[in-house]
């Protein structure tokens, strides 16, 4: 299903109240087309085109695929630098709470965090699940079940020193694993990413198995003891074995360690609603397991781009192209 931005869907809808076409908003997308002028069928034949594109991308960069267009107009948007994805390091305790704001935990200085940003250098939001187990436990005990806290002042200057070590964790100051759902068996629908099981790898190094989508806190997770990069794999050794996660018991020295590899597979797409597609996603392949990733509004663009399937304005179509083949 195509979706639409909070700063067209008004618009569109109301265009399409006056064709006798129904739209329905949800995730945001910079633009819309509303009249495939292929079939479905006609873009499963390009599927083997999708998967070498795709495929080219560095595994390391592979959440880009997720990211979105950031705030403007149709002829000013751009991709949306200021993601979840970047990892900062703190340069002072910092305070923060939840939607509610009765309560209140401080991070103290040097925590790796990972979240949204201003472009001032200042945080309004982080990832709690990407949290060292430490602070996630102040922050699950204090604060709740919440995968996002906010920051208890504006101008906080959580943002102003980007983590630059390469880890298990992080790459180039962007978060490697972030909530990363184990792909259903069954026919996909839109929006499974947000119910399904997912992995997290954290700020120090632990790789965590959350059995439900919307359940945060930690409870079956492993120290990562190593890792390698390579262009196409990431490849973790855990210190022991996580139920619900794929891992091979490999000989490292005179112990044992737990590894697991991923890698990118498949492009696909979910089941159909109401006679509307459904949503790209792109598989990631740990052995007989399988995660998957769902694509923004930048790489729906892409594949459209290079399917037909919609039509895609010319400089939405140009930005996805760079920026998709910016991730090889």
């Amino acid at each position: 299903m195509k979706k639409l931005t909070h700063r067209y869907a008004a618009a569109l809808m109301l265009l399409g109240a006056v064709a006798g076409i129904g739209l329905t908003a949800g995730k945001t997308t910079a633009h819309a087309s509303i009249t495939p002028i292929v079939t479905p069928a006609q873009t499963a034949k390009n599927q083997k085109k999708l998967d070498t594109l795709f495929d080219k991308i560095d595994i390391s960069k592979a959440f880009g695929v997720t990211d979105d267009y950031g705030s403007g107009t149709a002829a000013t948007v751009k991709p949306d630098t200021y993601n979840y994805r970047q990892t900062y390091k703190l340069t002072k305790a910092t305070a923060l709470t939840n939607e509610f704001r009765h309560k209140t935990v401080t991070l103290p200085k040097g925590s790796v965090v990972t979240g949204y940003t201003d472009g001032q250098g200042n945080l309004t939001n982080l990832d709690n699940t990407t949290l060292s187990i430490k602070n996630q436990k102040k922050i699950f005990s204090k604060l709740g079940n919440w995968k996002y806290s906010f920051l208890m002042s504006k101008t906080n200057g959580a943002a102003v020193k980007p983590y630059t070590r390469s880890t298990a964790f992080s790459y180039k100051s962007l978060a490697s694993v972030t909530a990363l759902p184990v792909k259903n068996n069954k026919a996909p629908h839109n929006g499974d990413e947000r119910t399904r099981p997912f992995i997290t790898v954290t700020a120090d190094s632990q790789l965590i198995y959350h059995s439900k989508g919307k359940v945060y806190k930690a409870t079956r997770y492993a120290k990562i003891k190593s890792f390698k990069r390579t262009h196409s794999t990431l490849t973790y050794y855990l210190s022991k074995p996580v139920s619900g996660v794929t891992t091979k018991k490999t000989k490292v020295g005179k112990a044992y360690q737990y590894k697991m590899t991923l890698k990118l597979g498949q492009v696909y797409q979910n089941s159909m609603i109401y006679s509307d597609p459904g949503e790209f996603n792109l598989s990631v392949k740990n052995g007989k397991q399988t995660f998957f990733l769902t694509f923004g509004e930048i790489a729906e663009d892409y594949v459209n781009s290079v399917t037909g399937y919609e039509t895609v304005p010319t400089r939405y179509s140009k930005m996805a192209t760079d920026y998709i083949q910016g991730l090889y």
